[in-house]
């Protein structure tokens, strides 16, 4: 049992952090509030057609498809719990997942590379805790970007466990798909930024270790082969995307801004006081590196260096590497605008201290490997106890970095979820996903074709329009054709934000009957069928394991 306490520690600081989550009524930034809304209004469509949906059915438009480009298979599973729960049920959920994820990925990364007893648990400590990692909690309230993020960990040590272990378990297959579903599924830009880091690490890991690899090459191709599985289980949300991004009102990156939470002396601050310097914006930003872990990691790597594998030496001056140039790109806004356009729509700087805070973990890993081989004398002891008081400060100066989080919804979680068709009053994102591929039309007709989302979530809506001359109408349709089907009218062009213009015939006495439906292209439809069966399939061979397992056993 004395050996055991240390597993303590993850319990204490993911309920430390979850806390204003489980405990309070607050709803923080802006963001959060917004995507609590957008957790219920799938759990609704979840409810009614008894399916995750593409589509948000609001005052913001008819058939909107914001599921379809943002976080569709994080929604599903997060309304699949506020269906059956609640909203905050879900989001405590979920960040409760999120945490869990980051926090035991890192502790099996430790043991990977030797680290035992309670050490192993501090680069966990040291990842939920950093500045940047806190402020995505409340500060900036962006659900789905934590639970992405918090994949990669998880991820990378379900790899190297498949990899090097003498043999493959399920359990370390399940971790890896479940990473890469709700890598690939929740969060886009993350899953853009997320996979070439994973894919710069693999690269990195692969030249330091390329020796011993040389015989696990057919662990390399089941492991891509799981990869390949985890993305099929996604296509569902991974195939209006791919198809169909270019012909959205969104399609350019938006300029490189807010810089200065991200200047050289947040980045490096040890109090996380980076004040204000945007007041106009409704979140609170505190986008500094774990100095304190960053500075211990390097002189303590630098003492116990010669303790350190020739292997992990070169991991290590990698992993040092891509940091500087993480930084680089951190503090020189602009050079982000020169990378591919992909990987241009990060928005803003501070989105990379994600990555760079990944790079110092790592180090810190990789520190206290070295520790470990040293053995127990009186300086490594000092070192271990010294990264424990860093992890006790940063967890400390994370509670109170989120009691000081601004509630920008004065009526709690009530005012966020007060309407099935109003978004909140924190709401302020454009139609950014409704199309902009077809010519904008100016109508003819003097009424809107509106489309009666106030009576509940539908498949498929009967509108009514008053008799009259054939032209185009205004609609409150916020999708193309290509994701919503018509009957009784034909669409013409789009409006100037996106909602759809259609073509009405004659009809000098009767009023005109139009239906709008959901509609999947056949490549969408296939793709459902292959998410439906990729998840199916997983389901049985993880069956098939379990109970090939007991009768062996």
């Amino acid at each position: 049992m004395r050996a055991r306490w240390h597993w303590t520690i993850p319990a204490v600081v993911i309920l430390c952090l979850l806390a204003p989550a489980l405990f309070s009524d607050r709803t923080f930034s802006t963001d959060w509030g917004n995507h609590l809304w957008l957790i219920y209004m799938q759990g609704l469509d979840i409810s009614h057609l008894h399916e995750p949906s593409y589509y948000l059915q609001s005052t913001l438009g008819a058939f909107y498809p914001y599921y379809a480009f943002y976080g569709g298979t994080f929604y599903a599973v997060a309304g699949t719990i506020s269906s059956a729960l609640s909203p905050d049920a879900a989001a405590a959920a979920v960040y409760l997942g999120a945490l869990a994820a980051s926090y035991l990925g890192w502790t099996w990364l430790a043991k990977l590379v030797g680290v035992r007893g309670w050490r192993a648990q501090l680069p966990g400590a040291i990842a939920v805790t950093a500045p940047f990692a806190v402020t995505n909690l409340y500060g900036r309230g962006g659900i789905p970007e934590v639970v992405a993020t918090a994949m990669l960990p998880l991820i990378a040590a379900a790899a190297i466990s498949l990899v090097r272990e003498p043999r493959a378990r399920l359990r370390d297959m399940a971790a890896f798909v479940v990473g890469i579903v709700f890598l690939t599924g929740t969060h886009t830009l993350s899953l853009v930024w997320g996979s070439c880091f994973l894919a710069l690490v693999t690269v990195l890991l692969v030249a330091c270790y390329w020796s011993p690899l040389k015989d696990r090459v057919m662990r390399l191709v089941g492991l891509a082969w799981l990869g390949v599985l985890g993305a099929c289980i996604n296509a569902w949300v991974l195939a209006p995307l791919i198809l169909y991004h270019g012909r959205l009102m969104e399609q350019d990156p938006d300029p490189i801004s807010q810089g200065a939470y991200t200047d050289l002396g947040n980045l490096f601050s040890v109090f996380r006081d980076a004040g204000d310097p945007y007041p106009f914006i409704k979140a609170d930003i505190n986008a500094a590196l774990p100095v304190l872990a960053l500075l211990w990691a390097l002189v303590c790597g630098t003492v116990f260096w010669r303790w350190l594998a020739p292997r992990s030496r070169a991991l290590a001056a990698g992993l040092a590497t891509l940091l500087v140039a993480l930084v680089v790109l951190i503090l020189n806004p602009g050079m982000i605008e020169k990378l591919p356009e992909a990987l241009r729509f990060v928005q803003f700087p501070y989105r990379l201290v994600t990555y760079a805070d990944l790079c110092v973990v790592g180090l810190v890993t990789l520190a206290l490997a070295a520790l470990e081989r040293a053995g127990e004398q009186a300086r490594t002891r000092l070192a271990g106890y010294a990264l424990a008081a860093i992890a006790a400060f940063n967890l400390v100066l994370s509670v109170v970095q989120n009691q000081e989080v601004r509630s920008w919804l004065g009526g709690g979680r009530g005012e966020a979820l007060g309407s099935a068709v109003q978004p909140p009053p924190s709401w302020y994102a454009t139609l950014q996903f409704a199309d902009g591929s077809a010519a904008e039309v100016a109508p003819t007709l003097p009424d809107q074709l509106i489309v009666p989302v106030e009576e509940g979530i539908q498949d498929s809506y009967r509108v009514t329009y008053p008799p009259g001359p054939a032209g185009t109408a205004q609609t409150n349709i916020a999708a193309g054709s290509y994701l919503v089907d018509l009957r009784g009218a034909t669409p013409a062009g789009r409006g100037p934000t996106g909602q759809m213009v259609v073509r009405l015939p004659a009809s000098p006495n009767r009023p005109r009957v139009v239906e709008v439906s959901a509609e999947d292209s056949a490549a969408v439809t296939v793709a459902r069928w292959i998410s439906l069966l990729s998840l199916l399939g997983a389901g049985a061979a993880a069956a098939f394991a379990v109970v090939r397992r007991r009768r062996g056993a």
